[in-house]
């Protein structure tokens, strides 16, 4: 799986967090893990989507958060990385409510 940033991108990340190779690759294997699970029970109507063609749909941002949430599970802040996720889920779920 390919998130939608190049590789120089992945790595000012991974810096950012102070991750090693090795977090980075957990990190980015728990991201293509979440997304398949969610691939897993996707609505009815893109049943005929495979994983890659809704992948493909996804923007940097939302590939900056979840590597965000993931790389600071990684890194031991394990709090961090739950709080920024809450923050995350609450600013959807009111951008939904007001699109």
């Amino acid at each position: 799986m390919k998130l939608p940033v190049d590789d120089a991108t992945l790595a000012s990340w991974s810096t950012l967090l102070g991750l090693t190779d090795k977090q980075t690759a957990a990190t980015l294997e728990d991201i293509e893990r979440t997304l398949r699970q969610g691939y897993e029970y996707r609505p009815d109507e893109l049943r005929d989507a495979t994983f890659d063609q809704l992948i493909s749909d996804m923007d940097k941002d939302e590939a900056a958060l979840m590597f965000l949430i993931s790389g600071l599970r990684q890194a031991g802040y394990a709090s961090a990385s739950y709080d920024v996720a809450v923050r995350g889920i609450t600013t959807l779920g009111s951008l939904r409510h007001t699109g």
